[in-house]
């Protein structure tokens, strides 16, 4: 049990530290996004839902559960993070982010996301 009450803690901490003197909310996201990419993040909340929705069938997690943990710190962080730039209305636009995938890579991501939908929404305005 204190195994798990040091794991909430530590999602406590990301909601509290943004009220200490020297939080940078803008250095916040560029840390999670030069840590994870939008598949990575996709592939953790996966795991993080397949956890939760099977949790019976005790099945050999894809992600370790470690690492699972890490990435749910890391999200709630940069919520926040995203949260405070929001409420304080700090411009985002001129801060360079760097990504682990370059940005053809991400390009090509984008670009396929946005024909997959595109397929599924013209099927829908068929049917």
């Amino acid at each position: 049990m204190r195994e798990l009450f040091q794991k909430l803690v530590a999602i406590d901490m990301a909601m509290y530290e943004i009220h200490h003197l020297e939080y940078d909310p803008v250095a916040c996201i560029k840390e999670f996004w030069s840590c994870y990419d939008m598949d990575s993040c996709r592939n953790h909340i996966v795991e993080l839902l397949t956890i939760y929705l099977d949790r019976e069938r005790k099945v050999n997690p894809a992600i370790s559960t470690t690492d699972v943990q890490q990435f749910t710190i890391a999200l709630f962080r940069m919520l926040m993070a995203y949260f405070i730039v929001h409420y304080q209305r700090i411009n985002l636009s001129g801060i360079e982010i760097s990504f682990p995938k370059s940005n053809r890579f991400i390009a090509c991501e984008l670009e396929s996301s946005k024909e997959i939908y595109d397929f599924f929404y013209q099927l829908s305005q068929n049917h």
